[in-house]
Order: C-alpha cells, then structure tokens, then sequence
C-alpha cells in the first residue's frame, strides 16, 4: 500500500509551517525572551536552539517533498542493481533459446505439362 501524495504533501507542509513558527520564537525581544523563561516547556529554550530546530523542520519538511516528488536519498544503496535486460537474455535466465532457421524452401522448376489456365499473352497466329 502506498501513501498517497497529497497526503505526505500536506504533512511535509505542517512540518515546514511548524518549523517556520520554531524560526519565528528564535527571534523574539529581549522582553519576550524573558516572559518566557519563567515557563516551561516549548518556550523555555534559549533563542538560538529554536532557530537550530526550525532549520532542522525545514529541511525534513523538504525531504519530505522531495521523496514524494521521486528522489532517492540513498540511491543504490539498498537492494539489488538491476541491469536492464537484452532480447538476447530475456526472458529466462539462460537466454532466449536460439532455434535454427527453417532450410529454404526449393526453387521452383518448370512445369512440362500444358498449362490448363489461359494465357494472357496475345497469340501471333493467323
């Protein structure tokens, strides 16, 4: 069963939406930061870390685009390579079998008995 993309789309958007917010909290005032820190939780985190996450959201969120899109982060790296295959090697795993080739047929010799169809040449008697 695949995931379908729009689904994998809107959560790559979610991701990048919430790592755009953590960006957003990493660049509050002085004032702000201050608030904060008297909670705990999301918002007790130095300024810096929520610019570090929110970069690290972005990118995941990217991925996520980009796997949905058709790119392979690890290329080859799993599973067996593939070659593609030849008239020659397909489709058995010895090769297509070659059979001879019929013998040609004889050529064909002169009949010597009177043709019984008439002759479409104009006849040159009188």
């Amino acid at each position: 069963m695949r995931i379908p993309i729009w689904l994998l789309d809107g959560l790559a958007v979610l991701v990048i939406v919430f790592g755009v917010y953590r960006i957003r909290i990493g660049f509050r005032s002085d004032e702000q930061d201050k608030r904060a820190r008297t909670r705990k939780g999301l918002y007790a985190m130095s300024r810096r870390k929520h610019v570090l996450i929110g970069i690290i959201y972005v990118m995941l969120g990217a991925g996520l685009i980009a796997t949905a899109l058709g790119w392979n982060p690890f290329g080859n790296l799993f599973g067996p390579t593939v070659e593609p295959g030849t008239t020659l090697t397909a489709p058995t795993s010895t090769g297509i079998q070659r059979v001879p080739a019929p013998p040609p047929a004889p050529a064909a010799k002169p009949s010597t008995q009177p043709s019984t169809q008439p002759s479409t040449q104009p006849s040159t008697q009188p």
